[in-house]
């Protein structure tokens, strides 16, 4: 009789052992589940809170002259009394830019997370709705060839380059250089042009792969400088002269094939040990043909400005 009774004493403690027991594992799986729902409301509701008005920030417009704040989630992700940090994501939440706004000096710089670099960076204006920003490549759409006209480079980069067509943009413009990216009419670029403001030396470069078309010193009681010659460069050809002040050069033949000379004024805007390169100018003195010749190959390269490369090979 005693045996029987403690049995049933065990069995019913070990019934209520796992009563409660599995009454904690419930209560334990719904504590998690409601911690589990809280924490996805907090990054729901931290989500849309991101995009934040910026439209009222000092830096604002000069912000909007590169990229459209518009088409980007915004977060400020400091702001104390020194600086302000502004991140711009896509529609994916990947960080496109970012700009860091020091408040005591006004400088502002958007940099392109994508590999882009510096965008802008100038000193926003107390007052000022729009200040003139430092425009950097992707800023600005760029303007006609006449917006340039009255930097001091201007003539001898038109003397080098047919600006028919172009599209100018200032990548940058400091206290040192200048740099100008030529573009098409489709916006691809064609040439770029550097010019060391303390020296006056401007180099212009063919994005083509042709490489350096004219490097000079632009002096400043001139309109037309002449090319500075390095050691090395033996210049044969003077911009008034007649095609004909070419006639003995290796490459003349050949060039004189395959463009007409009867109206070209040629140019010899580089002539080193390792090739020469002659700009053929219309009778409007607009550059309209180049020559590269390799003397070591005896390889000739002839690009006609407004269609391409026209011929390559050896010369005849």
């Amino acid at each position: 009789m005693k045996k029987t009774l403690i049995t049933a004493v065990s069995a019913l403690l070990i019934s209520a052992g796992g009563a409660n027991a599995a009454t904690f594992a419930h209560a334990d799986h719904n504590a998690d589940a409601q911690s589990s729902y809280a924490h996805v409301q907090h990054n729901s509701n931290y989500g849309q809170q991101v995009n934040q008005d910026i439209t009222g920030l000092e830096e604002y417009a000069s912000i909007a002259s590169v990229i459209d704040p518009s088409s980007f989630t915004t977060r400020v992700t400091e702001d104390n009394v020194s600086n302000r940090v502004i991140l711009f994501s896509d529609n994916y939440g990947r960080t496109q830019y970012k700009s860091v706004f020091v408040k005591k000096t006004g400088l502002l710089k958007v940099v392109n997370l994508k590999g882009g670099g510096v965008v802008l960076e100038t000193t926003v204006k107390a007052g000022a709705t729009t200040p003139a920003p430092e425009v950097k490549p992707d800023a600005k759409p760029g303007q006609t060839a006449s917006g340039i006209t009255g930097l001091p480079e201007y003539q001898t980069l038109a003397g080098a380059v047919d600006l028919t067509d172009i599209t100018p943009v200032i990548v940058s413009d400091n206290f040192n250089n200048r740099t100008i990216l030529l573009k098409d009419a489709n916006g691809r670029e064609l040439y770029k042009s550097v010019f060391v403001k303390k020296t006056g030396l401007l180099k212009v470069i063919n994005l083509k792969g042709q490489g350096v078309v004219i490097e000079t010193v632009v002096k400043e009681d001139t309109a037309t400088p002449a090319p500075e010659v390095k050691p090395e460069q033996k210049p044969v050809a003077k911009p008034d002269q007649s095609a004909s002040a070419i006639s003995s050069l290796p490459e003349y033949n050949t060039l004189a094939a395959h463009v007409d000379l009867s109206a070209i004024t040629p140019v010899v805007v580089s002539d080193n040990y390792n090739e020469r390169t002659i700009l053929l100018k219309g009778t409007n003195g607009q550059g309209q043909f180049k020559s590269i010749y390799v003397k070591r190959t005896n390889m000739l390269k002839i690009i006609n400005l407004k269609g391409g490369q026209i011929f390559y090979g050896a010369a005849q």
